[in-house]
């Protein structure tokens, strides 16, 4: 049995809902992103891993800055101490749509550094660990420019440039399938989109155009284990093999305030794996809402909203609905002086939204204004989103960045 560690969307470099930490030098947010980099990997050597996968997005973008850089590599440094070799393929934050920019992870191949292996071209690689061999079909994020000629490309739409990128995608896995040794353990690690996968609030920060993969296409009996990237939710697809998106290590906006954050790990066997997935302590995130328009004392309303929340390290945002009358007289001040008393690791937003009085029309145009003016800069957003249609995923997704936007200005 070999042991493998599987992570996925690291995602180094994000540093939303945070500060400048006056003892480290280090964005707050950045240090939970590495702490829960630390854990992962913690857990992973007292389980006794032969081999740590990173399915992709190992930074925020292509171009990761030399502190990013330098605590990334502290911590593969650790890893290859410790005896265990890494395999990682690049994901669509970590590669240039541009032919021959160097992807975010290219210092670890131009060193060569040994034990450290990445993928940012579709290949098969055999790995030797401490327990055995390991046959790897890697299929990282891939542009059009990565696999399509002009020549190929010339005259097709958009939508026919991907039909022609998937089929050669198809062919490649089908190929490298064909081609696995059946008496050694194999591994297809894929960054992208499986067919049938429920997507998280990534979609908000998503760079580039998915290409979908069927589930059947990597559902093959041949393969031990099928470890994925992308999609930052936790799920299993299927169980022979099992296919697993760990999801990503660290909860990157209110979009994700609901899902557990983690690592995968797995006892790895020819037709016969198990896996187990192992939840990181993420930071909350905490949403309050409250409405106080039939409260005789709203204040104390939102105080004991608050206290219901164990807010002293989370990222929070409170969402009021109060009567005009109520609105005028709530301080956002004050509500705060609330959640930093409880130790609120950092304040979102402090949204307080009074109720409209409901109009067939608008009978003046003093009254127009009036509405305008009642209308938060958030609410206008909000209601623009639902007038389109828009998914309430995205929708939560949009409005946890608008509400960052907010608090910076």
């Amino acid at each position: 049995m070999i042991k493998l560690l599987h992570l996925a969307d690291l995602h180094i470099g994000v540093e939303n809902y945070g500060r400048l930490d006056p003892v480290s030098g280090l964005h707050t947010r950045l240090k939970d992103y590495l702490d829960r980099l630390d854990e992962a990997m913690s857990f992973g050597m007292d389980e006794g891993v032969h081999l740590v996968i990173i399915a992709g997005d190992i930074y925020k973008n292509r171009l990761p800055n030399p502190t990013h850089q330098r605590e990334f590599a502290r911590r593969i440094g650790r890893l290859r101490e410790a005896g265990i070799p890494v395999f990682m393929i690049t994901g669509n934050h970590d590669i240039s749509p541009a032919a021959g920019r160097a992807h975010s992870v290219e210092i670890f191949q131009a060193l060569a550094v040994q034990g450290v292996m990445v993928a940012h071209k579709p290949r098969i690689e055999c790995i030797e660990t401490r327990a055995g061999r390991v046959q790897i079909i890697a299929v990282p994020w891939v542009s059009r420019q990565a696999l399509l000629t002009r020549d190929e490309t010339q005259g097709l739409t958009i939508s026919e440039i991907d039909s022609l990128l998937r089929q050669k995608m198809n062919a490649f896995i089908e190929r490298s399938i064909r081609e696995l040794d059946p008496t050694i353990p194999a591994v297809l690690t894929l960054h992208g989109t499986i067919d049938g996968a429920t997507f998280g609030a990534e979609r908000a920060i998503t760079l580039g155009q998915d290409l979908v993969f069927a589930r059947s296409l990597v559902a093959q009996p041949v393969l031990d284990y099928v470890a994925l990237g992308h999609i930052h939710r936790h799920q299993s697809l299927g169980e022979h093999p099992p296919i697993v998106y760990p999801g990503s290590i660290e909860r990157i906006d209110f979009g994700e305030k609901d899902e557990d954050k983690g690592c995968v790990l797995v006892e790895l066997a020819k037709g016969a794996t198990r896996w187990h997935f192992k939840k990181l302590d993420a930071r909350p995130f905490i949403s309050i809402e409250v409405d106080v328009r039939l409260s005789s004392n709203p204040e104390e309303r939102i105080a004991v909203a608050i206290s219901r929340h164990d807010v002293q390290r989370a990222v929070v945002r409170v969402d009021v609905r109060a009567t005009r009358e109520q609105a005028a007289a709530l301080r956002s001040e004050d509500i705060r002086q609330q959640l930093e008393d409880a130790h609120a690791f950092f304040i979102a937003a402090i949204n307080i939204e009074a109720e409209r009085e409901t109009r067939t029309r608008l009978g003046s145009a003093d009254e127009g204004f009036d509405l305008l003016r009642e209308l938060t800069p958030r609410k206008a957003l909000e209601l623009y989103l639902k007038s389109k249609d828009t998914p309430p995923d995205r929708i939560a997704a949009l409005l946890a960045a608008a509400d960052e936007l907010l608090t910076d200005e």
